[in-house]
């Protein structure tokens, strides 16, 4: 336009300049400009997919964790997701467990709504499983020859997953094996470059899981990703029901919901349920200060956009419920000791000696187990000592930054495989900072292959002491139950 407001005559050097600059202020003003039209352009050719994963098993301290992932899925079915575009993974066996006193029903909240009528079993028992959910994702060929649901997502379509489960640095659990970051990580940049969809937004919860995405997740693939906790925090269940006796939920979840349920989602963007999940990352807890701070990471430009834009746009009727947040009965207990918590509360609240007594040993026989890993990664990092630049105390009591990923995979999978079922003891998943601090002070890179076989040989004598004391063979299974 500058070109044809200037006369023939007025085109000396000083307006060839000014046309030059303006043309490139306009050029650079247009790129922000044509951004927020995209995001805000709501194709009506593209689809709305929805993955939900709990990929935890077992009564407690577990229950919460399929609570949440079912109050989803109702949630998503309300605001006017298609059933045909929902994909959920679960164990599924907390609805018919021997200690569930409502058989067929499930609560995420006290005196709640059975989160469980209606649900799909997509991906359930020995389905849930890292490369399934990573196959659901990428719309799997294999898996859909075999007659499972996969995402059929293309360039147009938006997609939102919720994956909750135990988490640690650079991992998140399922039943048998770890979801590792890298490979989580990959598959979404595969994704986009296969043009499986146009925008993503990714609710992750575990302990550690902004480890996922931290330093990881690129920022120009188009998804957005929120975690429960920081990279190196630790997560909360809540707990008020003496009923089912376990935890029922978890705080990050009940953020989300309380958000999600109060707001109207064409109004409420991202960034403003990011702005209530910073809001109340502080809180008390019998007196004593706590705290749980979400993350957001990749193209955080996509948090303008609406919650309806990836959950549904249906308006229900404003929620009259009272948040799980502030009810004054609740109380909070970390994720990694809820085991204890409940066992310590159902001895509280038995209802005859004999009870007490049998909780009692529980609880001892879970401590005793407790106490032996501990051991067992002492003696282990003792016998490499001389492979580290730090003492040993150093390496099992501070908190290194995971940089040596691929050290830090060859100790985790070999543990998982050879020492601990890491799916079924979220104590042993305390232990894994050892490893990161291990591979970030190791004397030479080439040492990572002498500590992985020193730790192979200790688990074989820890498995045998193990297979001896069937006690303390319990102990190390008995965090999920």
């Amino acid at each position: 336009m500058v070109k044809y407001i200037l006369s023939n005559n007025d085109r000396g050097p000083t307006h060839e300049l000014f046309y030059i600059i303006t043309l490139c202020l306009l050029s650079v003003n247009a790129v922000p400009f044509n951004h927020e039209l995209s995001l805000l352009n709501d194709d009506p050719t593209g689809k709305v997919w929805v993955v939900l994963c709990a990929s935890g098993k077992g009564w407690y301290p577990n229950y919460g964790i399929q609570a949440d992932v079912y109050h989803s899925y109702q949630l998503v079915k309300e605001h006017g997701i298609p059933e045909e575009q929902i994909i959920i993974m679960h164990y599924d066996d907390i609805a018919t467990h021997k200690s569930n006193p409502t058989p067929g029903k499930i609560i995420n909240e006290p005196n709640g709504t059975n989160v469980y009528e209606g649900l799909p079993k997509h991906y359930t028992g020995k389905d849930v499983t890292p490369e399934n959910f990573l196959g659901v994702l990428q719309g799997s060929d294999a898996l859909a020859k075999a007659g499972k649901k996969v995402l059929k997502g293309g360039p147009n379509d938006r997609i939102f997953v919720y994956l909750m489960d135990h988490g640690a640095p650079g991992l998140v659990f399922f039943p048998d094996k770890q979801l590792h970051a890298d490979d989580l990580n990959k598959a979404l940049v595969s994704m986009h470059q296969a043009k499986k969809y146009s925008q993503m937004v990714f609710y992750l919860e575990a302990c550690e899981s902004g480890s996922m995405f931290n330093k990881i997740l690129p920022d120009n693939i188009n998804v957005y990703a929120v975690t429960a906790t920081k990279p190196d925090e630790d997560g909360w269940f809540y707990y008020d029901d003496d009923t089912y006796n376990t935890c029922l939920g978890t705080y990050f979840a009940a953020m989300w919901f309380d958000d999600w349920r109060h707001n109207d989602p064409t109004v409420e963007t991202f960034d403003q349920e990011f702005a209530y999940f910073t809001k109340h990352s502080n809180f008390k807890f019998e007196g004593s200060n706590c705290s749980q701070h979400a993350q957001h990471y990749g193209d955080l430009s996509l948090a303008k956009l609406t919650l309806s834009q990836f959950l549904g746009s249906k308006k229900l009727p404003q929620s009259e419920s009272k948040s799980v947040l502030m009810n004054e009965n609740i109380k909070f207990v970390k994720s990694r000791e809820a085991a204890v918590y409940v066992l310590q509360q159902n001895i509280i609240h038995a209802k005859d000696v004999n009870e007490k007594l049998r909780f009692t040993e529980e609880l001892q026989t879970l401590l005793n187990g407790r106490q032996t890993i501990d051991q067992h990664m002492t003696e282990y990092v003792n016998s490499i000592q001389h492979l580290l630049t730090v003492d040993s105390n150093t390496i099992l009591n501070t908190k290194q930054e995971l940089n040596n990923r691929q050290c830090y995979r060859q100790l985790v999978d070999n543990y998982a495989k050879q020492c601990l079922d890491l799916g079924q003891n979220s104590y042993g998943l305390q232990k894994l900072q050892t490893f990161v601090n291990i591979c970030e002070t190791m004397r030479e890179s080439s040492d990572a292959d002498i500590a992985v076989n020193q730790l192979i040989q200790h688990c074989r004598h820890f498995c045998k002491v193990c297979q001896i004391d069937d006690q303390l063979l319990n102990g190390l299974l008995s965090e999920c139950s």
